[in-house]
C-alpha cells in the first residue's frame, strides 16, 4: 500500500469522520451490505415514504399537493404516479425557491450547477449528507473493480476552462493530497507529447483512469496511430459523464487491457448507476428512484421499452425535486445479472433527449443510430448530426488527417435510415464541445410538442 493510500483510508477519512461528523464510509458501508438483498424494494419504499411525507410538510411547491399521509404510507410510489406530475428543468428553473425546504437553515445549504451541457446551467441546492452519499455510491461501484477511496488514479478531462483551474497549484495540491489524482486533459495530447506523457503516467502508475467517453478516446486514439500500449497494471478504465457505445468500450478494453467501467450519474441526481463486471449497468436503488416515461406524454413504461429518465433523489432534503426529468434516455430491465446483486438493471442508456430525432411520420428514432452507422465508415476522426427542423438537419465531419470520407456516400447511407430528412454534409476542422467539456454525437434543436412532418 502507497504512504498516499494509506494517509487517506487510515487517517483522512477517520479525521474527517470524527472532526466533520462525515459518513461517506458509513454509508459506503450500508450499500455494501444491501446489494445483495432480496428487500431493496422495502428499503426504497420507506426512504421514498419519508422523503414524500417531509416535501409535504416543508417544501412550498410540493405543500400544495395536499399528500395524503395515510395513502403516503400504505402506497408511496402510487401516490407518487397519481400525484406528482413530472418535472421539467425549466418549470424548476423558473422557480427554483419553491422547491427549497424550510428545513434546512441556509448555511446548510451547499450550491451547485450542472454544467450546461443542454444550453442554461441549473443552479441547486445540497446537504453535505447527501454529497457524502453520491460520494458512497460512486465508492461501491468502484469497489467492485478492487478500488478504494484511496487507490491513485487519473482523470482525463476535457473542459479547458475546468482544467485551467484544475492546473492551480492549490487545486493541484488539494487533488494529489486529498484525493491521490492526477488531471490531466486528453485534448491537451499529441502525437508530440506523446512519449513524455505516457513516460508521466508510467512513473504515477494510477490504479484506474476516470473520464469523459470522448476524452478517453481521444488517448485511444493517440495508442493506436502510435502502436503504443500504456504498458499499466490498471484495474479498470471509468468512462463517465457521456454516454458510452459498445464499441467504444470495446475498443478501450483492447487498448488499456483492463476492464472498461460506465458510470452513470448527474450533478443534479449524484451516482445513477454503475456497471458490474458482468457488464450490467446497477442502479443506486437505495439512493433514488428512476422511472423510464414516454417522451411525449410522460407517462410510466413497462420494462423493456425505451423512454425519457425521471428520477426521485430519497435523500435530498435542501431542495427536493420529485420526479425530475433529466433528459436521459434509457430502458429498465426486470432480469437478474449473473452477478448476483439485486440492484435494478438499466437496460440501456441511449443518451440525451434532445438526441432524439424526429423522422418521416413522427415516428422518433434516437441519434445512437448515427454513431451505429458512421463510426465503422474510414476516415472520420469525430461527427455531429444537428436536425434543424423535422426536415432538415447538418452533419459535421472532422476528417482523419490526409483522408477524404465520403460525404455522399454518408449522406445516402443517413437517409435511407433517415426518411423524409434533407441532410447537408460538411467537413470542419474541429467540433466544439458544450460548455461543460463533453461532445454531442447528435442533438434536436426543436422540442418534441412542435413536431409536424
Amino acid at each position: 500500500m502507497s504512504l498516499q493510500k494509506f494517509w487517506i483510508e487510515h487517517l483522512l477519512y477517520p479525521a474527517m469522520e470524527q472532526f466533520r461528523g462525515n459518513q461517506t464510509r458509513a454509508f459506503l458501508t450500508q450499500l455494501k451490505g444491501s446489494q445483495f438483498s432480496p428487500n431493496l424494494p422495502a428499503i426504497q419504499r420507506r426512504a421514498l415514504t419519508e422523503l414524500l411525507l417531509y416535501c409535504t410538510r416543508h417544501v412550498p411547491a410540493y405543500r400544495t399537493f395536499n399528500l395524503p399521509p395515510d395513502e403516503i404510507r400504505a402506497d408511496p410510489i402510487a401516490v407518487l404516479h397519481r400525484c406528482i406530475p413530472p418535472l421539467r428543468k425549466i418549470d424548476f428553473q423558473t422557480h427554483p425557491e419553491r422547491y427549497l425546504s424550510d428545513a434546512v437553515a441556509p448555511d446548510a445549504r451547499i450550491e451547485n450547477c450542472t454544467g450546461g451541457s443542454t444550453g442554461e446551467p441549473t443552479r441547486f441546492y445540497m446537504t453535505r449528507a447527501q454529497v457524502e452519499r453520491y460520494e458512497a455510491a460512486r465508492w461501491r461501484g468502484l469497489s467492485w473493480y478492487g478500488i478504494t477511496p484511496g487507490s491513485r488514479s487519473v482523470m482525463l478531462w476535457g473542459n479547458p476552462v475546468e482544467l485551467s483551474t484544475q492546473r492551480q497549484r492549490r487545486q493541484r495540491l488539494r487533488e494529489g493530497l486529498l484525493k491521490n489524482r492526477r488531471v490531466l486533459s486528453a485534448y491537451a495530447l499529441g502525437e508530440e507529447r506523446l512519449m513524455h506523457d505516457l513516460a508521466r503516467l508510467r512513473r504515477y502508475r494510477p490504479a484506474y483512469l476516470y473520464g469523459y467517453a470522448t476524452a478517453l478516446a481521444a488517448l485511444a486514439r493517440l495508442l493506436e496511430q502510435s502502436g503504443q500500449t500504456l504498458r499499466l497494471p490498471l484495474r479498470a478504465v471509468v468512462s463517465t459523464s457521456e454516454t458510452l457505445a459498445e464499441e467504444q468500450a470495446r475498443r478501450f478494453s483492447r487498448l488499456f487491457s483492463c476492464p472498461v467501467v460506465n458510470e452513470y450519474g448527474a450533478r443534479d441526481a449524484g451516482i445513477l448507476a454503475y456497471s458490474c463486471p458482468h457488464g450490467r449497468l446497477h442502479l443506486t436503488a437505495e439512493n433514488c428512484l428512476v422511472e423510464v416515461l414516454d417522451p411525449v406524454r410522460l407517462t410510466p413504461l413497462p420494462a423493456g421499452q425505451t423512454g425519457v429518465l425521471a428520477v426521485t433523489d430519497l435523500y435530498s432534503r435542501a431542495q427536493p425535486r420529485l420526479r425530475y426529468l433529466l433528459g436521459d434516455v434509457g430502458r429498465l430491465s426486470d432480469e437478474r445479472c449473473p452477478c448476483g446483486r439485486t440492484l435494478p438493471v438499466l437496460a440501456a442508456l441511449e443518451g440525451r433527449e434532445d438526441a432524439l430525432l424526429v423522422i418521416q411520420g413522427g415516428t422518433l428514432v434516437h441519434g445512437n443510430l448515427i454513431g451505429q452507422l458512421l463510426r465503422p465508415l474510414p476516415g472520420i476522426q469525430s461527427f455531429q448530426f444537428r436536425q434543424h427542423t423535422p426536415s432538415s438537419a447538418t452533419l459535421l465531419i472532422v476528417p482523419l488527417p490526409g483522408a477524404a470520407p465520403d460525404l455522399p456516400g454518408m449522406t445516402k447511407l443517413l437517409s435511407h435510415h433517415l426518411p423524409g430528412i434533407a441532410i447537408h454534409t460538411e467537413t470542419v476542422a474541429h467540433i466544439a464541445p458544450s460548455p461543460s467539456g463533453k461532445v454531442r454525437y447528435s442533438i434536436r434543436e426543436f422540442p418534441l410538442e412542435t413536431e409536424k412532418v
